[in-house]
């Protein structure tokens, strides 16, 4: 059988037009998915609230197949989480990295202790609010926040508060501010830092401190089991619980009101692939009712945000917090 040449150059065309298409057709991105074991990075040692998140977030996934894959929560305490940071951007642009992010990424740069910047990291995902309990021990003669501002107007060093995880970190600032508006001066005030939350705690109730600053999730079991009371909160409005009797800042006649955020962030030059990944994950994690009714027993503020919103709070954020650093002065000399 005899071809005609036509048809070999059809053919011959045909296949060469194919090939050129082929050419100049973008490759489809291969989706990103974890290779190996995932680290949630915790910048305080274990019962501290960030460190809580991270096990709940660790729990719900693998119970409730949200993910699969292995993941490992690292505690690296110390520094007001710069150990932690730090940490984290030595894996730069690597998804199998996160971090539970609060309010102290922001603050430790405003005070001149972090060398990051908001921007030096990648946001993931906003998970909630939460706001946080001045508190004493139930024997305590301090009854309100008013009669702990009473004595330290009349002496400023009468009252030593426990915080964490450093000074200058967010239980410090929330309790720093709220006195401040009282009419005192935070900077005379004796204010020790302890590694968590936990250890703070355990420093008031063996009498080794008068009060401590902390998340309210941290103070909520000791105020059931009678030990401890909170004398104050930074919440605009009374919280439910275990603290609903537990007046606000404002309702006292002082503006204290604060509130943290808990937030997931990566190293920076994570792939837009693997934050797309994650970030699927965690709004997922955000609609079960299992991690709602969590949030409300440890009165945490459900305020799920994606990666671009979670962007724009953070930034306007910063912009508040260096403006209340500057005006507790707070800033260390460069």
């Amino acid at each position: 059988m005899r071809t005609s040449v036509g048809c070999i150059n059809a053919v011959w065309l045909c296949g060469l037009l194919a090939l050129l298409f082929a050419a100049h057709v973008p490759a489809q991105s291969t989706a990103w998915k974890p290779e190996r074991v995932t680290e949630i990075i915790v910048g305080t040692a274990p019962g501290a609230a960030p460190d809580k998140t991270a096990r709940l977030i660790q729990r719900l996934w693998q119970t409730r197949g949200l993910y699969e894959g292995p993941v490992t929560v690292v505690n690296k305490p110390g520094g007001g989480n710069l150990i932690a940071w730090s940490y984290l951007n030595q894996h730069a642009g690597n998804g199998h990295y996160q971090m539970i992010g609060n309010f102290n990424v922001l603050i430790s740069r405003a005070i001149g202790l972090s060398p990051y910047a908001h921007s030096d990291y990648t946001w993931i995902a906003m998970l909630f609010d939460e706001f946080f309990a001045l508190s004493v021990r139930a024997d305590s003669p301090m009854i309100n926040g008013r009669d702990l501002t009473t004595r330290l107007l009349k002496d400023a060093g009468s009252v030593v508060i426990g915080v964490s995880t450093s000074i200058g970190g967010a239980n410090h600032l929330s309790a720093a501010l709220a006195l401040q508006r009282a009419g005192i001066d935070p900077r005379r005030v004796k204010f020790v830092a302890f590694k968590g939350s936990a250890e703070s705690v355990t420093a008031l109730l063996g009498g080794h401190v008068d009060a401590v600053s902390t998340a309210v999730s941290t103070v909520v079991p000791h105020v059931r089991s009678g030990q401890l009371r909170a004398v104050a909160v930074s919440a605009p409005q009374r919280l439910g619980g275990a603290l609903a009797a537990v007046p606000t800042w404002n309702e006292q006649g002082i503006n204290g009101t604060m509130t943290n955020f808990r937030a997931v962030i990566a190293p920076r030059g994570a792939d837009p692939a693997a934050v797309k990944f994650w970030e699927a994950r965690y709004a997922e994690l955000a609609a079960l009712d299992e991690w709602k009714k969590d949030l409300e027993a440890n009165l945490w503020a459900w305020n799920f945000l994606n990666a671009a919103k979670t962007v724009a709070a953070v930034t306007e954020y910063a912009g508040e917090v260096d403006g209340l650093v500057s005006t507790l002065g707070l800033r260390k000399a460069p």
